[in-house]
């Protein structure tokens, strides 16, 4: 019986070095356990900036640090050729009148030296500028309108009577008045004390990916666009360019450079319109878009395409909701943008 403890300590003995023998093993062999590191989480590929009111790709984001500029420029057949608007990131063609329409030519990824001829301030400036937050160009207006204008949306309005002398403005005696008053809106963005850039006005697709208008596929080589008897534009497609140029009744949209009015996208909105005055002061009733807690149709082109949908529209300095027939969001193709505001009655023909 003295000898059954020494047996059991040479057993436990034995299998220690059995279990020592396995571990040696499986470590020669390569299959010990081994600590495995947690899996690396990729940092996310940063996004490209792109220029708020184009969606193009920037490669100088310090470059569009300041205001966007919106000038009013004048468009009865007397004032052409004008100055600019080619060069604009987004212009508005308001209906004013029968057979009349005013520009709203919004200026920030490129802000050009002189902009014109320059002409007042209308209540649609109010809704259709708002979302912009812009240094405003303009030769005033109806006191009514003016007030109005200053009293419902965020804009820096530097018209003419409030900068005089500034060198903002100028007159060229040889244009027929009063037609001949010019915009300097660099001179403008450094009178001002807005300071911040626009938010994005539009959505755009992406470098990879088709544009509503080119997913959806509806025609879309032209479209033209009625304002009234004798004066409607039309809209080509230009493959070659990529983009489309503009017709006014009596020919191509020609600036003072020679350059052909184009647009990379189009788009038309209908909106209805009554004449009459919506506050107090002097002035005769004008035409009032119906764009604020309103909604209407849309059609947009991009590609030699098109898509519709609907718009809808809160606060004067609440931005469109465009959403297209298949309700998906509004991507216009990065580029300038045109917006013909047409009424609902208006045949506007797309092809």
């Amino acid at each position: 019986m003295a000898r059954g403890p020494r047996r059991n300590e040479v057993v436990l003995v034995l299998l220690a070095l059995v279990a020592l023998a396995v571990i040696v093993a499986l470590a020669l062999t390569g299959t010990a356990p081994v600590s495995v590191p947690p899996a690396e989480i990729p940092e996310p590929t940063p996004t490209a900036p792109r220029a708020p009111l184009t969606g193009i790709v920037v490669d100088d984001v310090a470059a569009l640090d300041h205001p966007a500029v919106a000038i009013k420029v004048s468009d009865v057949r007397q004032a052409h050729p004008q100055t600019g608007v080619d060069r604009a990131d987004i212009v508005f063609v308001e209906p004013i009148g029968v057979s009349y329409t005013r520009l709203a030519a919004v200026f920030h990824s490129d802000v050009p030296e002189s902009v014109g001829p320059v002409r007042s301030i209308r209540p649609p400036d109010a809704p259709l500028l708002g979302p912009l937050a812009p240094v405003f160009g303009n030769t005033m207006g109806a006191q009514w309108v003016v007030d109005y204008v200053d009293a419902t949306a965020n804009v820096d309005d530097l018209g003419t009577l409030r900068v005089s002398g500034s060198g903002a403005y100028v007159q060229d005696g040889a244009r027929p008045r009063p037609d001949d008053v010019f915009a300097k809106p660099l001179v403008l963005l450094d009178l001002s004390d807005f300071t911040d850039p626009p938010e994005p006005y539009f959505a755009y697709a992406s470098d990879t990916e088709p544009s509503s208008a080119e997913r959806a596929g509806g025609p879309g080589t032209s479209v033209e666009v009625p304002y009234g008897p004798g004066w409607s534009v039309t809209w080509t497609y230009d493959d070659t360019a990529g983009r489309y140029l503009r017709q006014q009744p009596w020919g191509p949209h020609v600036t003072t450079e020679g350059t052909q009015v184009g647009a990379v996208n189009v788009l038309i909105l209908e909106v209805a319109s009554e004449t009459r005055k919506i506050g107090e002061g002097s002035g005769a009733p004008v035409p009032v878009l119906d764009l604020i807690d309103a909604s209407g149709e849309f059609v947009a082109l991009a590609g030699g395409r098109s898509v519709s949908g609907t718009w809808s529209k809160a606060g004067a300095n609440e931005p469109f909701r465009l959403r297209t027939d298949d309700a998906g969001d509004l991507l216009l193709s990065p580029g300038n943008t045109w917006v013909e505001l047409s009424a609902p009655s208006a045949d506007v023909t797309v092809h």
